[in-house]
This record gives structure tokens, C-alpha cells and sequence, in this order.
């Protein structure tokens, strides 16, 4: 990675494209809206209801369950394989069905199991109705709300309103998109799903947090250094730190996407696509945010930071 040292002394321009880059960003935020609404999102059994099955059978593979479950006319079927070898967790949604006048999906499915391994077992049955499944639906909501709400939250704390406002406004666009991914790769949409949008709103703050803090650091170094100098210089001294973080976890979690399989894809796949978004919001979008915004304040007559404590007490010492 000694190129990034050598991009960053060349100075380039990050903020040259600030524009664009925020019209891009709203133009996919918008689409992504759109794939949310139609075609909408493949909920699984944890949002739509249906029934949990659990399958023990240590001499039948993933792949032959899933052919026969498909022979079966059972293609609706969800496969998620379990710690122990042989173990399954089959989900089948509420309106599972295997032709008219045929038996009950459940147990076709014993059946198709049992036509592999006769001694096969199936530990529990678990039926998740439309209320429990509604009930899901306004946790995520409400856990998502809270996620946004305790971010906003600290970086308020943490940071003036105007950086608290850019890093909202950017992680919300990041959702968006991540949103429209679920939707434009069919991705299925579940608790493990919403594991993972809590995920990168955690992740994207971080970034945004290292980036603006070295932001702030410069301006109170450099307070007279123009607005948009002062932001290249402090991504362009964050940027090796920000592209080794997420090389790294995007390394880490790419064995998960190609090889993990449906256990765990509704949880690698929007991780790796929210890696990327993540990292470029902070340059490409975030500080574009806060350079329109601090533009405003400094209209306003405000200042663009908080008095730190060695500057209240210069003027504690003042006061006669």
C-alpha cells in the first residue's frame, strides 16, 4: 500500500468531484427507494411467517437435499446448515405449497428427507405465525430507529451539530443503497439480514468518526486554511488508515460471501457491498456534506468549532 502514501502527498483533489458525487449518491439513493418499493425486498420466514423445520441426517449433503426438496416441487424452501454435520435448518413460507390436493408441505418434506436417509430425525418443528412475524418486522424497525437515534446521538456529543448532521445524512444514504442492494440481488431479507445493517451503521460511524476527527484536529491548527485545503489534507492523511480497515474486513468477510453459503449470505454479501459504499461515503460524500455545511455557518457568523478548554479558560482569565 505505499501508493496510497505517495497518492496522499500529491495532494489530489477529493472534493473536486463534490457535486457529482452527491447527485450520484442521491440518483442511486432514489433508485434504491424504488427497488424497495417495486419489486420490494425477499422477506424470509422470519418476516412473512411459515414454518421452521430441523432436519438431522449426517449422510445427506446440502446439495442432495436440495435437489431432492426441488424434485419434490418444495423450490421455496430455505437450507441453512447447522453446526454438526448432517444437520439442517429448513425454512418453508407460509405459502409453500406442493401442487392441489397434494399432502401438507411438512411432510412432504419428512418424506423427501427420509427417501435419503431412512433414520433421518427431525428434532423440532417450529410454526412462526403472522403475528410473531409482524412482531419482527416492528423490532427491526424499532431496532434500526435506535441505532440511528443513539449514532446522531453521540456524534452530537462527540462532534459540532454540522458534522453530526453530514455523518447522519451519509449514513442514511449508505442504508438506502444497502437496502437496494437486498432488492436488486434478491438477497433474502431476514434477522441475520438486519444483523448486518446494525453492523454497518456501526462501521460506517467509525469511519466517518476518523475522518472528521482529524477534520476538527486541522481546524483548530489551521483555522484560516481554506475550507476545501483543509478537508483534502485531512482525508488525504486518513485515507491510508481508512483503506487499510477496510481492505482487511472486507478480506475477512469474503470467504463468508463466495463459499458460506445461504447460512450465512444475508449477512456477508450486504456487508461487503456496505464495505464499499462505507469507505467512499466518507470521502466522497460526508466531507462534500460538511463543506456546504460549514459554508452555512460560516454565513451565519457562527463558528465552525466549540471552544476547547484551554481556550474557556484564556477567556476565564481575561474576565477582571
Amino acid at each position: 500500500f505505499a501508493w496510497l502514501d505517495r497518492l496522499s502527498e500529491r495532494g489530489i483533489n477529493f472534493i473536486k468531484g463534490r457535486v457529482a458525487g452527491l447527485v450520484l449518491s442521491g440518483v442511486l439513493s432514489v433508485a434504491a427507494i424504488a427497488l424497495f418499493i417495486q419489486p420490494g425486498l425477499d422477506y424470509g420466514v422470519d418476516f412473512t411467517g411459515g414454518t421452521l423445520v430441523e432436519v438431522t441426517a449426517p449422510s445427506v449433503s446440502v446439495d442432495e437435499l436440495r435437489t431432492t426438496l426441488e424434485n419434490r416441487n418444495l423450490t421455496s424452501a430455505s437450507i441453512q446448515e447447522l453446526g454438526g454435520k448432517g444437520d439442517f435448518l429448513i425454512r418453508l413460507p407460509a405459502q409453500a405449497t406442493v401442487g392441489e390436493g397434494a399432502a401438507h408441505p411438512v411432510e412432504v418434506l419428512k418424506a423427501a428427507v427420509t427417501s435419503l436417509q431412512p433414520d433421518a430425525s427431525f428434532p423440532k418443528v417450529d410454526l412462526v405465525g403472522p403475528k410473531v412475524s409482524g412482531g419482527f418486522s416492528d423490532a427491526t424497525i424499532l431496532a434500526i430507529l435506535l441505532a440511528g437515534a443513539g449514532m446522531l446521538a453521540y456524534l452530537w456529543i462527540r462532534f459540532e451539530s454540522h458534522f453530526a448532521l453530514a455523518a447522519t445524512l451519509t449514513i442514511a444514504l449508505d442504508l438506502t443503497k444497502t437496502i437496494g442492494f437486498f432488492a436488486l440481488a434478491g438477497v433474502e431479507f431476514n434477522l441475520t439480514a438486519v444483523a448486518a445493517l446494525l453492523a454497518l451503521i456501526g462501521y460506517s460511524v467509525n469511519d466517518k468518526v476518523v475522518v472528521f476527527d482529524r477534520i476538527r484536529e486541522n481546524l483548530r491548527q489551521t483555522p484560516d486554511m481554506p475550507m476545501l485545503d483543509l478537508l483534502n489534507q485531512s482525508i488525504s492523511s486518513t485515507l491510508t488508515r481508512t483503506v487499510f480497515t477496510s481492505v482487511t474486513t472486507f478480506l475477512a468477510l469474503l470467504p463468508m460471501g463466495i463459499a458460506g453459503g445461504a447460512a450465512v449470505s444475508s449477512f456477508a454479501l450486504p456487508m461487503l457491498f456496505g464495505i464499499v459504499i462505507g469507505t467512499s461515503s466518507s470521502v466522497f460524500i460526508a466531507s462534500p456534506i460538511l463543506y456546504y455545511l460549514s459554508e452555512r455557518r460560516t454565513r451565519k457568523g457562527l463558528p465552525q468549532l466549540r471552544p476547547s478548554p484551554e481556550e474557556i479558560r484564556a477567556q476565564l482569565e481575561l474576565i477582571p
